[in-house]
C-alpha cells in the first residue's frame, strides 16, 4: 500500500461535494473552510449542495385509503447538540421543518412529536453550539378535506428508502407507496398493502443497512424485498415469557451495535381513583444468536441507553449526554403528555417518572439551555 498522502484539494470533486453535503448548516461549512487553506479552496460557499439543502424535505404523497386529499410525508431529525467549547457532554433535540424551506425549524419533544413550548423564543447560536445529526424519523399526515391544514398522522411508524414510503397503520398493517415527484397525482400510484399468509399484522418497521425489516405481532422479523415488494420471514419469533404481566402489545425494532434487536414493553393494569389505567412496568431486549439461530435476552446495554420515541427508536452512548443513564430505556406512555418522560433501568427493573424534567438530572439530556 502506498504511503503517499493526498491533499484535500486533489480529491475528486464529487467526493468533496459528498463531504460538504453532509454538513448540517452553512455555519458548519464556514467552520470547515476555516481549518486550513486546502479545505477553504475545496469547499465553496457559493456552490449549492442539493443533498444538504433538500436532504429531508416534506413531500406530498398519494391519498391513502378513503381519504380524498393527498397525504404528506413529514420528516424529523434527532441531533446531538453540545457547546463548541465543551464537546464531552451534550443534549438530544428533535427538529422539524416549519415549511419546505430548511431556514426555519421548530423544536419537538425528542420522545414524541409534540412541539416544545418555548417562552424565551431564543435562537440556536451555531457559533456557540455544534449540532450533529444522528437519526431520522418520519410521519405521514393527511390533509383536511376542505383546507390545506394537516390533521392526525396516518401511520404509527414510517420509513423511507429511496422513493418508497412504508408505514404501519393503527390496524397493524403495512402499506407502501411511491413518493417520486410527479407520481402523486397518478391514479395508478396508490398505497398498496404488504402481507403474507403467515403474517398479516405488524408492530414495527425499520431500515437496517439499506434493507427494510418488519416485526410482526408475534415477535418475528420479516424482510421486505424492494425489488419484488414482497415480504419473507427472516427469523423465528421471540420468546413469549410475559406471564406475570397483563400484556405485551408493544414490540419495537432497534439497531444496536450494528445488529437488529427487539424490545418488548410490558404493561400492567392498575386502579387509580376508581379508574382502570395501564402503565408500563418493564422491558426486555432480545438479539439473535447467529450460531444457535434463536433469540437471547440482552441483560445489559453496557454504557448505552435506548431512546424509545413514538415514531422511532435509537441507541445513544450515555456518556455523550448530560444526565443520561447507562443501561436504561427512555420512553413515554401511549397518550403523550407534554414534559412527561420515563426511564426504565434494566439493572434493577425500576421506572422513574419526571414531569418537571429540568429538575431531574437523569432527564437533563432532553432540556438544553436554549429551550
Amino acid at each position: 500500500m502506498s504511503d503517499q498522502s493526498v491533499e484535500w484539494s486533489d480529491l475528486p470533486e464529487e467526493l468533496v461535494d459528498e463531504v460538504a453535503s453532509r454538513l448540517f448548516s452553512k455555519v458548519e461549512l464556514l467552520r470547515s473552510r476555516s481549518l486550513c487553506k486546502t479545505w477553504r479552496s475545496a469547499f465553496s460557499i457559493h456552490k449549492r449542495y442539493p443533498k444538504r439543502q433538500n436532504r429531508n424535505p416534506g413531500r406530498v404523497l398519494s391519498r391513502y385509503s378513503s381519504y380524498t386529499k393527498p397525504c404528506r410525508l413529514s420528516p424529523a431529525a434527532f441531533f446531538r447538540v453540545f457547546l463548541s467549547s465543551c464537546r464531552n457532554k451534550g443534549w438530544l433535540i428533535k427538529t422539524q421543518d416549519v415549511s419546505d424551506s430548511e431556514t426555519r425549524k421548530k423544536l419537538l419533544h425528542p420522545l414524541s412529536r409534540v412541539p416544545v413550548d418555548s417562552s424565551s423564543h431564543q435562537t440556536l447560536d451555531l457559533l456557540k453550539y455544534t449540532v450533529s445529526e444522528i437519526h431520522q424519523s418520519y410521519n405521514v399526515y393527511r390533509y383536511y378535506d376542505f383546507s390545506n391544514k394537516l390533521t392526525s398522522n396516518v401511520f404509527a411508524r414510517v420509513v423511507l428508502v429511496d422513493n418508497l414510503v412504508f408505514g404501519v397503520n393503527d390496524k397493524k398493517e403495512i402499506w407502501w407507496c411511491n413518493n417520486e415527484e410527479g407520481n402523486k397525482n397518478d391514479k395508478n400510484n396508490v398505497w398498496t398493502r404488504v402481507s403474507d399468509k403467515d403474517a398479516e399484522y405488524f408492530s414495527d418497521i425499520i431500515v437496517h443497512k439499506g434493507q427494510i425489516y418488519a416485526l410482526d405481532v408475534n415477535g418475528a422479523i420479516w424482510w421486505i424485498s424492494l425489488s419484488e415488494l414482497k415480504i419473507f420471514q427472516y427469523g423465528p419469533s421471540t420468546p413469549i415469557d410475559y406471564y406475570e404481566y397483563d400484556d405485551c402489545k408493544d414490540k419495537r425494532l432497534i439497531e444496536y451495535c450494528g445488529e437488529l434487536c427487539i424490545i418488548h414493553r410490558f404493561r400492567k393494569k392498575f386502579r387509580v381513583r376508581r379508574v382502570d389505567v395501564e402503565r408500563t412496568v418493564g422491558f426486555k431486549v432480545y438479539k439473535m444468536d447467529m450460531e444457535l439461530v434463536e433469540w437471547v435476552e440482552v441483560k445489559s446495554l453496557g454504557d448505552n441507553a435506548f431512546v424509545m420515541a413514538t415514531d422511532s427508536c435509537l441507541a445513544v452512548l450515555a456518556r455523550d449526554y448530560y444526565g443520561c443513564l447507562e443501561n436504561a430505556i427512555y420512553f413515554t406512555e401511549g397518550k403523550v403528555v407534554k414534559n412527561v418522560n420515563y426511564v426504565f433501568k434494566l439493572g434493577d427493573g425500576s421506572v422513574t417518572k419526571s414531569v418537571k424534567t429540568s429538575s431531574e438530572s437523569c432527564f437533563r439530556m432532553f432540556y438544553p439551555p436554549f429551550v
